[in-house]
C-alpha cells in the first residue's frame, strides 16, 4: 500500500526534485501534485468523499490563486481534514510567515539552496506521515 503526499507547489522543478527523492528513498508514497491551494482543496473534497485523504500535506506559501497561508487557514478549520499533517515547505524565511505557521501549530521549513540538504529535509517531511 502506497501513502499519499499532497503537495502544493506552483514550482515544477521542485516537485520534480522532491519526487525524485522520495522515489529514490521510499517506495511506500506517492505524491499528488497541485500547483495552488484551490488545487490543494479540490484533491482533499475528492478524497473526503473517498476516504482516501493523503497522510500529509505539505504547502508552499507563495503560489498562485490561492496561496499556502489561506489555504492553510482553509484546512484548519475544515474538520474532516484539520487532524491531517501539514508542513509549510516555503523559500520564505519572513518573521511573519513563522509567526503564521507556529499560530497554526505547523512547521514550516526554509527550502534549502542544495540537493544534498533538500534530501535531507525532505526525508524529515515523512516523519510527519503517520503509517
Amino acid at each position: 500500500m502506497k501513502y499519499t503526499i499532497l503537495w502544493a507547489d506552483d514550482d515544477s522543478d521542485d516537485l520534480m526534485m522532491m519526487k525524485e527523492i522520495l522515489i529514490k528513498n521510499s517506495r511506500n508514497y506517492k505524491i499528488e501534485e497541485v500547483h495552488n491551494g484551490k488545487e490543494a482543496l479540490e484533491f482533499l473534497a475528492t478524497s473526503a468523499t473517498t476516504s482516501t485523504l493523503p497522510c500529509l500535506i505539505i504547502l508552499d506559501i507563495n503560489m498562485p490563486i490561492l496561496d499556502g497561508k489561506e489555504t492553510l487557514s482553509i484546512i484548519k478549520r475544515t474538520e474532516a481534514y484539520s487532524e491531517i499533517p501539514v508542513v509549510v515547505f516555503t523559500t520564505s524565511s519572513s518573521e511573519l510567515d513563522k509567526m503564521f505557521c507556529q499560530k497554526h501549530d505547523v512547521e514550516m521549513i526554509t527550502k534549502p539552496p542544495n540537493y544534498k540538504s533538500l534530501e535531507s529535509a525532505v526525508l524529515k517531511l515523512l516523519h510527519y506521515c503517520p503509517l
